[in-house]
């Protein structure tokens, strides 16, 4: 395990003592023991959970409407050249 810490410290460019090598390494193990102890759990007959299939969206639906007066959008806008309107860089 250890060699599988220094991979993925060397991938995220992340020096690592070797104390700190080791406590993830042991971390790393218990984790993956946790897992092999989760797959020998007897799940048969029982159904996949899939959580909020029962909700409902409280958001509106999205409706494309034309904008009703685009001349008085274009007169409120402080600066602006013929149809289009000005706006500060974004970048400099």
């Amino acid at each position: 395990m250890e060699l599988d810490v220094k991979y993925v410290a060397k991938l995220a460019r992340v020096k690592l003592t070797e104390k700190e090598e080791k406590k993830f390494s042991n971390d790393l193990v218990k984790i993956l023991d946790h897992f092999k102890d989760l797959q020998a759990v007897d799940t048969e007959g029982i159904a996949p959970l899939t959580g909020g299939h029962n909700l409902k969206s409280v958001m509106r639906e999205d409706k494309a409407e034309p904008f009703k007066d685009v001349e008085e959008l274009r007169e409120a806008f402080p600066d602006r050249d013929g149809n289009y309107l000005k706006v500060p860089p974004v970048f400099e």
